[in-house]
């Protein structure tokens, strides 16, 4: 499947029925994070314990590739710690700058590698990730504008 197609339909499929969609009671952490430029608001709670994800659940206001983001990662990261999901992180942000090709690693987010010819929306795709870490230090509200 060409790569454009396998973007669209898997964006479309995260974003129309995203996975682990919702509040989670009990989180162990939380965060909210804010991509100002397109209005995207997305909230991350996780469950840890011993230092490693268990579960994410994802709610909010947000774009497709947002969503979709958000809807992938959630399935991805359960049994990381924050040295895990930075390790994951950083092939990711090679593959939206072009500077690396897929990576087995991150499953279906390479499909977003597609953003790469849309750097106006990589934003899109960052703000789960910063939202994660985010939760994972301890900061309540994390936004993806530079100051």
């Amino acid at each position: 499947m060409p790569e454009q197609a396998l973007y669209k339909e898997l964006v479309l499929d995260h974003y129309k029925q995203p996975r682990n969609r919702g509040a989670r009671d009990g989180c162990t952490h939380a965060a909210d994070g804010v991509n100002a430029l397109c209005g995207d608001s997305l909230r991350v709670e996780l469950i840890c314990a011993a230092d490693r994800i268990e579960a994410m659940r994802c709610s909010g206001e947000a774009c497709a590739i947002t969503t979709a983001t958000a809807s992938m990662l959630s399935e991805l990261v359960p049994g990381f710690d924050a040295a895990g999901v930075a390790a994951l992180n950083a092939p990711f942000d090679r593959l939206l700058r072009g500077e690396a090709d897929a990576d087995a690693a991150l499953g279906p987010l390479n499909a977003l590698a597609e953003l790469r010819r849309h750097p106006l929306r990589r934003k899109c795709a960052e703000l789960p990730w910063a939202t994660l870490r985010a939760a994972l230090e301890g900061t309540a509200r994390v936004s993806t504008e530079r100051a």
